[in-house]
């Protein structure tokens, strides 16, 4: 499986979040809470404080002197039930609801001591004061219960996911969103080298990368012109080596048939016809080598490209095979429409002569070859259509490539006539479209052309 980076720098930020988070809410909850708990303590020490104020000690006497007001001000609360118990030294009760006369450690003078306590289903908060009695220390006890500290724990608890829950949104909102922003180079990269073909080797151009992409940038743009100079120096290789070999091909040519119309042994028939054959199959070798190099699409400007119609190539090729289609048994028809097009004249009518050249190389005797030229949904069509043998369907996309020869393929070709035409489909942004006819026989070569204003 592929690695993503994108996918790497959301693990390596969204996964520590993810645990950071939670002990973050944590602390935040406990930070929050820990405030309000212990501000209900104070108050309830400050009421323990206040109800201490009412002790009297006369003597070997201990008196509590509450008024109804004062007590009736103590329990008052909107939230939560009150409760206090004065007790002496000895455990008596002087005063106070006596509920709260639970066990009890011993608290020191002035100690305020505060406990949880459940007393009659009453999950209370207590706070125990000692207080000085003459010789000995009473026990002031002051209770509530906790729904104020529950609805405050609740509170805080909603407020920090809450909080926490919309922290960790726009973290990560801007996490994706910074993530994309800093990728968004790397895509711009990605979309220019997705975008070309195979012959478009310009330098890079992205003004605004980063520092860390402009070294990968470089290389690639090196990468780029050692292609070229490359392509450039095998295609220069080509063409001159094509040319040079053209002129004494054609003359071997020549003098091979002319040596077969004149007297010659008979022994030497055989010979004679093989070095025709050869030369023959040299010279086209030689003149499609060249068509390669004139179809390299580096080597190609598109200011000299013009309106053309397809029609008017195809006649020129009518009387350019008509004959020698005729010598081979077979029916060359043609079937032109207006089909305008913005290219080059000269690689179109090399595109036109060897699709010609190999429908009636491999058709056979006896079968029809139909070239149509037409219009159809903006599209200029080029159609050549035979009813021979034609190509199996697992080799469509293999005869397009140089020197690849079909299993069934006749004659004494190189491979090179169909890549020839797809290099110069590809010129001209054509699609080649390899089929078998509606027939169910035979082979049919479309090109589609997208009509342009030039």
């Amino acid at each position: 499986m592929e690695s993503s980076l994108k996918q790497q720098l959301l693990v390596w930020l969204i996964v520590p979040m993810l645990i950071i988070t939670p002990v973050a809410a944590a602390f935040q909850y406990w930070l929050s809470l820990r405030p309000a708990k212990q501000e209900f303590d104070h108050q309830l020490g400050d009421y323990a404080i206040a109800v201490s104020s009412f002790i009297k000690v006369e003597g070997e006497s201990i008196h509590f002197k509450m008024t109804d007001e004062a007590v009736h001000l103590l329990r008052t609360d909107q939230i939560d039930s009150e409760f206090f118990l004065v007790i002496s030294p000895d455990g008596k009760v002087i005063a106070g609801d006596p509920i709260l006369n639970t066990p009890e450690d011993k608290v020191a003078t002035g100690e305020l001591r505060f406990i949880d306590r459940k007393i009659n289903s009453h999950e209370l908060r207590m706070v125990v004061y000692g207080i000085t009695c003459g010789k000995y220390t009473c026990q002031v006890r002051v209770a509530e219960t906790q729904r104020k500290r529950d609805k405050v724990q609740t509170q805080a608890l909603f407020s920090t996911l809450l909080s926490i829950l919309v922290l960790g949104l726009t973290t990560t909102a801007v996490v994706l969103v910074a993530i994309n922003h800093g990728l968004k180079p790397l895509q711009d990269l990605r979309s220019q080298l997705d975008d070309r073909t195979f012959s478009d080797l310009q330098p890079i151009s992205l003004p605004h990368a980063p520092s860390e992409l402009q070294p990968l940038i470089t290389t690639l743009n090196h990468l780029f012109k050692r292609l070229v100079d490359a392509s450039n120096s095998q295609k220069a290789f080509l063409a001159d080596a094509a040319h040079q070999l053209r002129t004494p091909l054609t003359s071997l040519q020549t003098e091979s048939e002319l040596a077969l119309l004149e007297p010659h042994p008979e022994s030497l028939n055989n010979t004679l016809e093989r070095l025709n054959r050869s030369a023959s199959r040299a010279t086209k070798l030689a003149n499609q080598l060249l068509a390669i190099a004139r179809a390299d699409p580096n080597s190609q400007n598109s200011a000299e490209f013009t309106h053309v119609n397809l029609k008017d190539i195809a006649a020129e090729a009518a009387n350019e095979w008509s004959r020698q289609a005729f010598s081979a048994g077979i029916d060359l028809g043609f079937q032109l429409l207006t089909a305008p097009v913005y290219g080059k004249s000269i690689l179109l009518q090399e595109l036109l002569s060897n699709l010609i050249h190999n429908a009636i190389e491999h058709a056979g005797s006896g079968t029809q070859i139909t070239v149509k030229t037409y219009v159809l949904d903006k599209h200029s069509i080029l159609e050549v259509e035979d009813n021979g043998p034609g190509i199996e369907f697992e080799e469509l996309q293999k005869v397009l490539q140089r020197f690849y020869r079909g299993r069934q393929a006749k004659g004494f070709g190189s491979g090179l006539g169909l890549a020839i035409v797809n290099d110069i489909a590809k010129i001209h942004e054509a699609d080649l479209i390899l089929t078998t006819p509606d027939k169910g026989k035979g082979l049919l070569l479309r090109i589609s052309f997208l009509i342009k204003s030039g």
